[in-house]
């Protein structure tokens, strides 16, 4: 199969058709634990669940592309599979992924609040706590080191594809959670600069940022909502897709 966005598309819908019940269904779960994540206090398990149950769900699909010699191979794949096959055949592996993707975002996170509270000190000193020529030092600092961390998070989002890829064919928790650290790899880095895996992820960005705003559009209105859903939905199938294909395009 071609490598691209539009088969991507293709067999992301395929599965989707290709049995109804099991897809809405494991929508509606995810829904459920979304909804729960709502709760005070014990609402954090929920959502730590559903975030490891999505990352599951895109591991069984992926794997299921990576064996895929047509379009059709996912409907068939979809009507064979249950509910807790998708849900749970590769919780193992997305568990390690999620535990490094948490950890690498706490210290982005953390870093971002450090330049956040750069900022609170510089709101004091306009205040008559300092001079105005340190406060534009520090105004000049905060500023480049939040720029610094943009770009950075810009870049390592290139290889991000590559490395979810490896993740999806990961076969253990200790597996998931190191290929998750790839993303710091030179050589990795240097496999991804090529113009296949370039266009495929430029394309795939702008669609992301195309049905983000139209999503968006339509939560406006809660008529629309289940639309939203499963387009969310076939959203995190297509980028599994993807995965799998930035990972083959990594030529090392």
């Amino acid at each position: 199969m071609e490598k691209s966005n539009k088969t991507a598309m293709v067999l992301a819908w395929s599965f989707f058709k290709g049995n109804y019940a099991l897809n809405f269904a494991v929508i509606a779960i995810l829904i459920l634990l979304n909804l729960l994540g709502m709760i005070p206090i014990i609402g954090m398990l929920f959502i730590l669940g559903y975030s490891i149950l999505s990352l599951s769900v895109q591991i069984y699909f992926g794997r299921g592309v990576d064996r895929a010699q047509k379009p059709e191979d996912m409907a068939e794949l979809a009507a064979q599979s249950k509910i807790a096959d998708v849900l749970s055949a590769y919780l193992h592996v997305a568990a390690g992924a999620f535990l490094a993707l948490f950890a690498i975002s706490l210290v982005f996170m953390a870093l971002f609040g450090m330049v956040v509270g750069m900022s609170g000190g510089m709101d004091a000193m306009q205040n008559g706590v300092a001079a105005q020529a340190q406060m534009e030092v520090m105004l000049g600092t905060s500023g480049a080191m939040g720029l610094v961390l943009i770009l950075i998070a810009a870049f390592l989002f290139y290889f991000f594809p590559a490395v979810m890829g490896r993740v999806i064919r990961s076969d253990t928790f200790v597996d998931g959670f190191k290929n998750v650290f790839l993303l710091f790899s030179p050589t990795l880095w240097k496999a991804c600069f090529n113009k296949e895996y370039f266009v495929l992820v430029l394309i795939w960005s702008l669609i992301l940022m195309g049905v983000g705003i139209v999503m968006i559009a339509l939560s406006a209105t809660i008529v629309l909502l289940p639309v939203v859903l499963v387009i969310a939905y076939l959203l995190s199938l297509y980028n599994a897709a993807i995965y799998v294909f930035a990972a083959d395009l990594a030529k090392e």
